[in-house]
């Protein structure tokens, strides 16, 4: 029976240390060189399809400890890409004050991380994507995964670039499926570090195109990044469905790029055609898993924004 005790002890121990190893990594290696090979390696570690290092898994991004592994992940693929991993930690008041006395507020952390500019500068051009789920249950393969894997790639090949007069700020958002609580948090983060933002770009769902055309839909309020999208999509014949936004009175909420519009900024969101309807059935269901995404359709989309962003850090 001792013995019995003892064993049990000793298992519970080692378990213990196991899952509160937070400093253990969770790439088993490097990613693949090659783009289309590392973007699946990043959709399939993000939505469970891949395992990662010492047998763990990460099945939805949803609960607290989920996106807590998540994060963890999401600063290693940072490194990757030779950028300091930053973490923002906020909280968020319920709309209704009484709620907050009951479980508290809304708590989250944005992942981070800023590639400088070659040159001297105070110009950022930030790129963003959200990291949770939507639902419990989520794999979150399309929605947002695909988005993640999207920017690894653009800065991965802005950064082989010799000259850039614009700093770029990686940002991987918490909370965007709870009314944007992340990326409002970031704004304030924006705003506090006084930076002189050049422009907001926002990505969320890339994975879907049932009729292969190849096309993106982009709504901003800024004429100048609309003109360069459809400008540099043009040239590759891939199609561009816009939408137009007003900003004045804006308060519409669906995705992070919704956040940054009241602030006055220049800011654009694109990904397959949510709004045009050629986009995943599965959103915020089991079935967004890693079989469903279309990774030439993801691969197209990443070297037209990886184009334009190398234009504008010109």
């Amino acid at each position: 029976m001792r013995a019995c005790i003892v064993l049990i002890v000793i298992v519970r121990a080692l378990s213990g240390c196991q899952n509160n190893d937070s400093s253990h990594p969770l790439l088993i290696e490097d990613l693949s060189e090659q783009k289309a090979e590392y973007q699946q390696q990043i959709v399939g570690h993000l939505s469970g399809e891949y395992t990662l290092a010492n047998n763990t898994t990460i099945v939805s991004r949803w609960s607290k400890e989920e996106r807590k592994l998540t994060g963890r992940y999401l600063k290693e693929l940072l490194l990757q890409l030779k950028i300091e991993p930053q973490e923002q930690h906020y909280k968020s008041p319920n709309l209704n004050p009484a709620i907050d006395l009951i479980i508290g507020p809304f708590r989250g952390t944005n992942v981070y991380g800023i590639l400088p500019a070659t040159q001297s500068s105070n110009e950022y051009i930030i790129l963003g994507a959200h990291y949770d789920t939507g639902k419990r249950n989520a794999p979150g393969a399309i929605d947002n995964a695909t988005g993640i894997a999207l920017i690894y790639s653009v800065v991965q090949e802005v950064a082989e670039m010799k000259y850039r007069d614009k700093n770029i700020v990686v940002v991987f958002f918490d909370q965007e499926e709870e009314e944007l609580i992340g990326s409002g948090a970031f704004l304030n983060l924006i705003k506090e570090e006084q930076w002189n933002i050049h422009s907001v770009h926002c990505f969320d769902m890339v994975g879907w195109d049932e009729d292969q055309d190849k096309a993106m839909e982009i709504f901003s309020p800024s004429e100048s990044l609309r003109s360069i999208y459809k400008e540099t999509a043009a040239a590759h014949n891939i199609p561009i469905h816009e939408i137009v936004i007003d900003p004045i009175g804006y308060e519409v909420s669906s995705t992070d790029f919704d956040a940054f519009v009241p602030g006055g900024y220049h800011v654009i969101g694109a990904g397959e055609l949510f709004y045009h309807r050629d986009s995943t059935p599965y959103k915020d269901t089991p079935k967004d898993t890693f079989e469903t995404v279309d990774f030439s359709y993801l691969l197209s989309s990443s070297n037209l924004v990886a184009e334009i962003i190398k234009k504008l850090v010109m």
